[in-house]
């Protein structure tokens, strides 16, 4: 079966259900957010491991759940203390463990809340923005969801038939200027799309900004995790999807455009 038979495959059975719990929204999101988290965290694993330092998932997830108590109830008071109490276990396992390097599994497992754990936690406040006039019954994050698929879609088809120029050789041998400009490109149909379709009424900011988000900063956050892979000395973060690789390779530009979008609509809304 070929590669892109597999991509096409995995994609009608993941796209459903991630556009299902982000229209549904409240605990559905919550979730998948938790889900996804975990499994990351796996891949994570496996990248701290081939360097040599060992990354002992529970204490992190116990950091991970704290940031998500924080995300999920808004930051209030006691929600601050439970996520500073999370973290502090997690600090404490590794600085009293007997494994070597603490400082460096310190820095692996704070990378790892930062890049993403913490952008996944903020899908729940941007499903929160919806405005289904706006945004139509997809929702907020459901556009984002849509805009990145169109991006990486249009990139990957427009690279493999115009590209020339490398984009960025040091994080990708594969990933060239005509595809990153495809990409772009394809971010831009969405909202006109379904504003001729009598779907959305998208605000003039719209059409500007989700498409840089999505087609600008999430193909530098593909880059990113490029990068990591390199470093690594790995192809991708896991064989789990078929024809995508891991979860990281999956949710690699959605990890960079998540806080930019949730900035976005708290900029844009009444």
């Amino acid at each position: 079966m070929s590669n892109l038979v597999l991509r096409i495959s995995a994609a009608m059975v993941g796209i459903p259900i991630l556009l299902w719990c982000a229209i549904s929204g409240g605990i559905w999101i919550v979730v998948l957010v938790c889900a996804l988290q975990l499994l990351l965290l796996q891949e994570w694993r496996g990248f701290t491991k081939s360097g040599g330092i060992p990354l002992w998932s529970p204490a992190v997830a116990v950091a991970v759940a704290g940031i998500d108590i924080f995300v999920f109830r808004h930051g209030d008071g006691a929600s601050t203390g439970e996520s500073l109490i999370g973290v502090y276990i997690w600090v404490l396992v590794v600085v009293f463990s007997r494994e070597r390097k603490p400082l460096i599994q310190l820095g692996y497992g704070a990378l790892f809340l930062i890049y993403a754990a913490l952008p996944l936690a903020l899908w729940f406040p941007i499903t929160e923005f919806t405005d289904i006039t706006r945004h139509s019954k997809l929702g907020a994050l459901g556009l984002l969801f849509a805009a990145t698929w169109l991006c990486d879609s249009t990139a990957y088809f427009g690279g493999r038939t115009f590209g020339r120029h490398k984009l960025y050789l040091q994080a990708s041998p594969n990933k060239t200027i005509e595809g990153a400009i495809s990409g772009f490109a394809g971010a831009t149909l969405l909202l006109p799309a379904l504003k001729s379709l009598n779907l959305a009424t998208p605000c003039a900011l719209d059409y500007v900004f989700l498409p840089l988000i999505v087609g600008v900063a999430g193909q530098i956050g593909d880059l990113i995790e490029s990068l990591m892979k390199r470093e690594a000395g790995v192809k991708d973060s896991s064989q789990v999807i078929p024809g995508h690789g891991g979860f990281l390779d999956r949710f690699d530009s959605l990890l960079l455009s998540s806080p930019l979008y949730l900035a976005f609509l708290a900029l844009t809304t009444n």
